[in-house]
């Protein structure tokens, strides 16, 4: 058995430290497990696409996980891909150069027991750039050298929220051309597992034969009116063989904040807008 720990949706901030606690209970708990890797699965920061000292904070706080770390990244870290849920945080090249230099690469490959997981970037998936176009060229070989594996994909973003026919443009997935584009691939693999974050809900289902895993965030609760477990968290999958055991952990004193309080009912728009709060690094 192989055991895998994925946390996802930080939103960490050197000058907005709502949601620094819950990152050290959730880091300190996953740092207990005996884990073969830890993914982060986007979101690491709240204003990644516009600040360098955001993503510099993210990663000193990730070169505080032991072992082998596997970051994503999401929209709070280089912007959406269009249309988007903000216009001016868009990703571009200049968005992308800040992950590299701070993080890392945004795409990767994880092989244990007869699995290959593949982490990709979804925010290049219909943003036009030339790295969507590497990002694809490289999935295409790594699905081709998995033969004989079971595969898993993990992205911050998820395919679809309810149904993979949903037709309209959404912040809270793919977009549907690109998704299809996307789902066309799999047919070249033994896709087994779709890892996503971003919608800050646990939902296990399966869809259509292949197996939709959405994971919470360890930083505050998922909207009200979507399905799912709402409550703040993170997973730990355990594969042996054929089988994926999930188990959603919670640590003593995490908060599910409410986001819609935080914003003051909409007075902000935005968590960068509101007025800074450092965290409390002592803790």
């Amino acid at each position: 058995m192989t055991r895998v720990v994925v946390l996802s949706d930080l939103h960490l901030s050197p000058t907005h430290g709502f949601f620094w606690p819950n990152w050290l209970l959730a880091r300190d708990a996953a740092s207990r497990l005996d884990a073969a890797c830890t993914i982060v699965n986007g979101d690491l920061c709240i204003d990644g696409p516009d600040s360098d000292a955001e993503m510099d904070f993210a990663a000193r706080a990730l070169a505080t996980l032991p072992g082998t770390v596997l970051p994503l990244p999401g929209n709070h870290d280089i912007g959406d891909e269009p249309p988007g849920q903000d216009p001016n945080q868009l990703v571009d090249e200049a968005r992308l150069a800040r992950w590299d230099k701070a993080i890392g690469p945004d795409r990767w490959r994880f092989r244990f027991d007869g699995w290959t997981l593949l982490g990709v970037n979804a925010q290049l998936f219909g943003s036009g750039l030339a790295r969507e176009t590497e990002q694809n060229d490289w999935l295409d070989a790594m699905l081709a050298d998995a033969k004989g594996d079971r595969v898993g994909l993990v992205m911050h973003k998820p395919l679809f929220v309810e149904s993979p026919d949903e037709a309209l443009p959404s912040p809270a997935s793919l977009c549907p051309a690109p998704r299809g584009e996307l789902v066309q691939r799999f047919c070249r693999a033994d896709i087994r597992l779709v890892i996503s974050g971003h919608l800050h809900k646990y939902r296990d289902r399966p869809i259509d034969g292949l197996r939709h895993l959405w994971v919470p965030s360890t930083a505050f609760a998922g909207e009200r009116g979507l399905e799912g477990d709402a409550r703040c968290g993170f997973a730990v999958l355990d594969f042996d063989g054929d089988h994926v055991g999930v188990e959603i952990i919670r640590p003593e004193g995490l908060i599910s904040h409410n986001l819609a309080a935080i914003k003051q009912d909409g007075r902000y728009r935005f968590l960068r807008e509101m007025p800074a709060c450092p965290p409390e690094l002592a803790a």
